[in-house]
């Protein structure tokens, strides 16, 4: 911090001689914000770097992978990581440093999340035959992973996973079509 005073000096001759004085004493950055952040794809959010040490430290970022950063910045001067995310769904890995002149900067190894809604990206409708085992995947884009259930009636013997595996031996007895809507959900927006 800063810290102001005034010597003054005498010899008793005339008058004292005074002079007023800051003494600076610097501390070296560290941070004491968290070391993760999370935003949603098309969501406006920010994170707030803080580092304690005087003077106030500012903070640059290193490069990052620019598909799950795009929209995202950094304001240098307050540590302000804010935007909106236009790119994919995903986690990077950047380093912040911490700089204030004085000491050792500090650096933090930083996770950046951008979680996006999950779209079923499969085509197509599977074909399966009574007696034989079938399988066939769907799948989904998004981030984190999409969790894949139905309610609709599936023939004796096959069943959907969590993870979008459709895998069975149809019984006997159950050939024909059907028909069944498969959601797709992760916990970010509306489900698929």
């Amino acid at each position: 911090g800063c810290y102001p005073f005034t010597v003054t000096a005498s010899n008793g001759v005339g008058a004292a001689a005074t002079k007023s004085f800051t003494l600076t004493v610097g501390d070296a950055p560290a941070f004491t914000s968290a070391n993760a952040a999370t935003f949603t794809l098309g969501a406006a959010g920010s994170f707030t770097f803080s580092a304690s040490g005087f003077p106030a430290p500012t903070f640059s970022l290193s490069s990052a992978d620019s598909a799950t950063m795009s929209g995202i910045g950094l304001s240098l001067s307050n540590g302000v990581l804010s935007g909106t995310p236009t790119g994919s769904g995903g986690v990077t890995t950047v380093t912040v440093t911490a700089s204030n002149g004085v000491g050792t900067d500090a650096t933090q190894s930083f996770s950046i999340t951008v979680n996006k809604a999950p779209s079923i990206t499969t085509t197509g409708n599977p074909g399966f035959q009574v007696g034989q085992s079938g399988s066939f995947t769907i799948q989904a884009s998004g981030y984190p992973a999409a969790s894949f259930s139905t309610s609709d009636k599936l023939p004796d013997g096959v069943t959907l996973s969590s993870t979008g595996v459709l895998a069975g031996t149809p019984a006997p007895g159950t050939s024909g079509s059907y028909p069944f809507t498969v959601t797709a959900s992760n916990g970010v927006g509306a489900a698929a």
